[in-house]
């Protein structure tokens, strides 16, 4: 007599389980129980959508206020960013002696690739002063399969932020995820790479 959603919910039931045998790894049905009840002490819920012999869906959602990201912190000019620590691939210092113009865009050559390079100030802060390049770091990230050279002024170092989300006038903004409130309480805003490049 239950419907498709209330069946496919059976799941999550602690105990439940759809294997005939027990093993060292599953069979105890104590997996998505656990699962389902930390989503809910986070006021989160999780939908199921399945269709035989097609696959199955599962839809998870949690407020945006209670997302944890670990980032990498950097400056750039007066201010404090936080790029997702999953796109960062390596950081080393800026050196524009190692970098050459093609097409009119600057690159940078790392074992074997061209690697285009950005001064994130030009982007985020180009109300600021130039200061000495002297201690510029490149930050290498993946965006989707590319991978292109940040030129920030600082790192800061690795840092779990909460996200909060954009106020209302700011929400659409291409380039920001969000913002959070770093450890010695001053305001970075979260960059969304792919919305940052395709904004710039």
């Amino acid at each position: 007599q239950l419907d498709d959603k209330s069946a496919f919910e059976l799941i999550l039931l602690p105990g439940f389980s759809t294997k005939t045998e027990i093993s060292d790894v599953s069979g105890r049905g104590v997996g998505r129980d656990v699962v389902k009840s930390t989503i809910n002490k986070l006021n989160g819920s999780i939908d199921i959508h399945s269709v035989l012999g097609e696959g199955t869906i599962f839809n998870i959602r949690v407020p945006l206020t209670l997302a944890i990201l670990p980032t990498l912190m950097v400056g750039v000019g007066d201010y404090n960013y936080a790029i997702p620590l999953t796109a960062v691939q390596e950081i080393f210092d800026y050196d524009p002696t190692q970098s050459n113009r093609i097409d009119g865009r600057m690159m940078v050559r790392l074992r074997s690739r061209s690697i285009p390079l950005y001064f994130m100030r030009e982007w985020l802060s180009p109300s600021t002063s130039y200061e000495s390049l002297d201690h510029a770091k490149v930050v290498i990230v993946n965006i989707g399969t590319a991978m292109v050279g940040l030129i920030v002024d600082h790192v800061r170092g690795q840092e779990e932020v909460v996200i909060k989300p954009l106020g209302a006038k700011l929400q659409g903004v291409q380039g920001y995820a969000g913002a959070t409130i770093t450890g010695d309480g001053r305001i970075a805003l979260i960059l969304d790479l792919p919305g940052m490049m395709s904004r710039f």
